[in-house]
């Protein structure tokens, strides 16, 4: 079977400090490929220049429903290599073959990435002559660089070009695991779509008393290391077992003998009881559940303009 490519976009990340950034996105790749070997799916990853990458032969669908799992990843372009030819004619012809358009009254519009040494082209004199061909080929082709029906999106490598295909929302947040641990019973489905709330927080969610098995399974499915506890260093930089800071679907009574604070710390952070759903309705927790299951398939807020543009009833 082929191999397939995809870039990630890790969006909010990228606004985090140089140090921050690199934690937080290796902690997102390590649970990436963790997520890949308890699935038995070949993942790869590597790096093109700016770009994380990863590769896979399995079939597309169930790739880009596992990259849909990993928190901290904000959306997936599925990378398609067209020709080891920059021949924009070549490309062009190529492109339209993909499109299930052509002959149709349509926009369109074309962005160039140039990785690698400058040759012959460069990125605004190929996507010049790449849109040139285009309209040549398909006459029924009008320009929109603002807003166009048809985005034609190239990586042009040295070696060869390739075409920026298909574009899936990833579940955004954060990766888990990089914002400390906190303590749920999942004993109901309510339970479940707090802790997976918190998740998206880059919170590590740690199972506790009654915790139903179906629904640590479900979880499993988005923080591979889901119940290990995180560790971090001291104030005399030797590594300890983090304490736990919040807890979900239970009190704090209950709570106490899975906190697990240092007797010897410094200070102490009270423990918080944690409510994200407060406010939400049925509607959204269904919209949310349904992502939480099928993340590919479904948005976590299909409904989310309500959240601004509704007036708040008396």
């Amino acid at each position: 079977m082929a191999q397939n490519s995809w870039i990630l976009r890790f969006g909010e990340l990228g606004l985090k400090s140089k140090v921050v950034r690199r934690s937080f996105q290796r902690a997102l790749r390590k649970n990436l490929v963790q997520l890949a070997v308890n699935s038995s799916v070949p993942l790869v990853r590597d790096r093109l220049r700016d770009f994380d990458v990863v590769y896979s032969t399995a079939e597309p669908e169930v790739v880009e429903d596992l990259i849909c799992h990993g928190l901290g990843v904000v959306a997936i372009d599925r990378i398609v290599e067209l020709s080891e030819d920059p021949d924009p004619e070549l490309i062009s012809s190529l492109l339209l073959k993909r499109h299930p358009n052509v002959g149709k009254p349509r926009t369109f519009g074309v962005r160039v990435k140039r990785l690698g040494k400058k040759d012959i082209w460069d990125s605004q004199s190929y996507a010049r002559a790449l849109g040139a061909s285009l309209i040549d080929q398909d006459s029924s082709l009008k320009v929109d660089l603002t807003n166009p029906d048809w985005w034609v999106k190239i990586i042009l490598e040295p070696t060869k070009v390739s075409s920026i295909e298909k574009r899936i929302l990833g579940p955004g947040g954060l990766p888990t695991g990089v914002q400390g641990d906190v303590l749920s019973q999942l004993s109901s489905e309510d339970d479940v779509l707090s802790s997976f709330l918190i998740m998206r927080r880059g919170s590590r969610i740690i199972p506790v008393l009654n915790s139903k098995p179906e629904y640590i399974e479900i979880l499993k499915k988005w923080d591979p290391f889901l119940g290990v506890r995180s560790r971090t260093k001291d104030e005399t930089n030797r590594m300890y077992q983090r304490p736990a800071w919040g807890i979900v679907g239970l009190s704090i009574e209950d709570a106490q003998p899975f906190i697990e604070r240092r007797e010897n710390a410094v200070k102490t952070t009270p423990i918080s009881t944690l409510e994200p759903l407060c406010g939400w309705t049925e509607k959204e927790k269904k919209a949310l559940w349904k992502h939480l299951k099928h993340p590919s398939l479904y948005r976590p807020h299909p409904d989310f303009t309500s959240w601004f543009n509704d007036p708040i009833k008396g």
